[in-house]
């Protein structure tokens, strides 16, 4: 059996996830009613397994899905795995489901959730920055700008918004409209501006989202003419100062294991490394999961 809870129905099954909540902002703004997402379980009175799911921007970006409780749960499992495949848990224009599982790997059970696709494993790495000690100021180039990332950009006559940046100013705006009283610190970024020419342009920039309970989540990118100019570093150091400085206890950062730059980025940022984990990939499209699967091995 599986049920959708309200989101008043949200704070009964928030035991299962205290252990993701710890390190996944996005399951934690869901929860605390901050983000917009669903919650599945199997029982809404006395919840033991549930998956909670959101996205980034809109549906058709992937769904980002977490699976917490009791692994064992044999009719949740075969329930979940119905309204997967029925897109009743992934919108029907999601290409791809993005999973994280608390115990990790769903105690041998994924594959009866993923029937009959075989799951893909994906490693990443969690940091988290409690204290900056980064120094982005003596960093910045000569000629370069670090300013904050808000809707007064969209109205700037010489400066071209890369679509990621148009996309996240709307989805802000949108929350900021529906924001809840008990929400200090909405999300936030910083961009760096190359102000050497005649027009100003964006060369990096880093966001802070799923703010709440005391912290965020990190991203960051830096376009690929300004690379290894440490501009994507500063972007985010100021980024995780403001929320720092702001009010958050902690700003967390997940990445790819094969991401070759993230220990030297970290490093450079000064994030402590909680831990490896795995996310599990299920591709909607069947071809391209079994493809997916090939070329991972």
């Amino acid at each position: 059996m599986l049920t959708q809870l309200s989101p008043s129905q949200f704070p009964l099954a928030q035991p299962l996830f205290h252990s993701l909540a710890q390190h996944q902002p996005m399951c934690t703004a869901v929860l605390a009613g901050v983000y917009p997402g669903k919650i599945f379980v199997d029982d809404p009175a006395h919840p033991q397994s549930a998956l909670l799911t959101t996205h980034i921007g809109d549906e058709s970006s992937g769904t980002w899905g977490f699976l917490a409780g009791n692994p064992a749960n044999d009719a949740f499992n075969r329930a979940l795995n119905h309204a997967i495949f029925a897109r009743q848990v992934v919108p029907p224009d999601s290409s791809i489901l993005m999973l994280t599982c608390d115990p990790e790997g769903w105690g041998g059970h994924l594959p009866i959730v993923f029937s009959p696709r075989p799951p893909v494993s994906v490693p990443r790495y969690h940091f988290v920055s409690r204290k900056l000690t980064y120094d982005w100021r003596a960093t910045l180039p000569t000629g370069f700008t670090v300013e904050p990332l808000t809707a007064d950009l969209l109205a700037h006559p010489n400066l071209a918004l890369p679509e990621d940046i148009r996309d996240t100013l709307q989805k802000w705006h949108i929350q900021r409209t529906n924001k809840p009283t008990n929400q200090p610190l909405p999300d936030f970024g910083f961009l760096t501006l190359d102000q050497t020419g005649e027009v100003p342009i964006i060369s990096s920039w880093a966001t802070v989202d799923f703010v709440a309970n005391g912290m965020g989540d990190l991203g960051f990118f830096t376009q690929p003419a300004y690379r290894r100019k440490s501009l994507g570093t500063i972007a985010a150091a100021a980024a995780i100062e403001h929320g720092l400085n702001h009010g958050l206890s902690q700003v967390n950062w997940t990445c790819d294991a094969e991401n070759e730059g993230s220990f030297h980025t970290a490093g450079k940022l000064g994030l402590e490394k909680m831990e490896d984990y795995k996310m599990v990939l299920l591709l909607m499209e069947e071809k391209r999961h079994r493809k997916l699967v090939e070329e991972l091995g």
